[in-house]
């Protein structure tokens, strides 16, 4: 698909790029890092899990409420909990034509990918919370990589704009532990300085908001720069032990109603 009218990349670098060649997503303001949407852990053991079906999306929407490359470890000998969905199964979980909100597409098989027929057991040290802000990524997968046993991913569009959606599954309490990295990284980078592709210096502004009735508990936050420079947005939604992440941004002129996708997933990626 052609986009016109685009807003200006910042400068990224180069694990920040493959990341997006991977994960399919623009460059962004200030650079991310990591694997793409259907990397495999290293050292896996196998492990299943259920399967279903999207529903049909509700006719209401949450409002929101203001407030102020990943290690893998090796297989656990004393699993705990429920048995974690594989990969494969999570991927089941993804929106499909049938069951997109409307106005809303999916191109082919909305590139889907997965994290296949394997579990990493016990995930190693987490990363993010000593993560720049400056490297900071919002689009993607790359905010999903702590504490994560598996996922899978396909893209949708909102109209036009190109919206990821990622389902990670995670181990009893690690989905909050994540969810609570990801409020902690967005307070620290409230405010911080990126680059542009003209070498300027370029401001951005980090917000995150709570959105109640969405899920167990969800945040939308918003990696907004000064100029013509595009905007990122991503929605992260609680679901038990499981994590959705809708991302988009503003490079044909307006972010994508995430909101409205959120609604629906959130009742049928459980």
């Amino acid at each position: 698909m052609v986009r016109n009218n685009v807003r200006i990349p910042l400068v990224v670098g180069a694990a920040a790029m493959a990341a997006a060649v991977v994960a399919g997503c623009s460059s962004d303001p200030g650079a991310g890092s990591g694997t793409g949407p259907g990397a495999v852990p290293d050292k896996p053991s196998a492990t299943s899990g259920g399967a279903g079906s999207p529903g049909a999306a509700p006719t209401s929407t949450p409002t929101l409420q203001a407030s102020g490359a990943p290690a893998f470890g090796s297989p656990s000998s004393t699993p705990t909990g429920p048995p974690i969905p594989t990969g494969a199964a999570l991927r089941e979980l993804l929106p499909t034509a049938a069951t997109l909100p409307a106005g809303w597409r999916i191109e082919g098989n909305g590139s889907e990918n997965d994290s296949g027929t394997y579990v990493l057991e016990e995930p190693a040290k987490p990363v993010l919370p000593q993560e720049p802000c400056t490297q900071m990524r919002l689009a993607g997968s790359v905010l999903s990589l702590d504490y994560r046993a598996s996922g899978a991913t396909n893209e949708v569009y909102d109209g036009q704009n190109r919206v990821e959606v990622y389902l990670g599954a995670y181990h009893a309490g690690d989905a909050a532990k994540l969810l609570g990295e990801i409020r902690a990284y967005a307070d620290r980078c409230t405010s911080f300085t990126g680059k542009g592709i003209d070498g300027k210096a370029i401001p951005l502004t980090v917000t995150l908001q709570p959105v109640p009735g969405l899920g167990d508990e969800a945040v939308d936050v918003k990696k907004v720069p000064q100029g013509p420079y595009h905007s990122e947005e991503i929605v992260v939604t609680r679901l038990g032990d499981r994590l959705l992440f809708l991302s988009g941004d503003n490079i044909l002129g307006r972010l994508p109603n995430l909101m409205q996708l959120a609604v629906p997933l959130s009742k049928t990626a459980r």
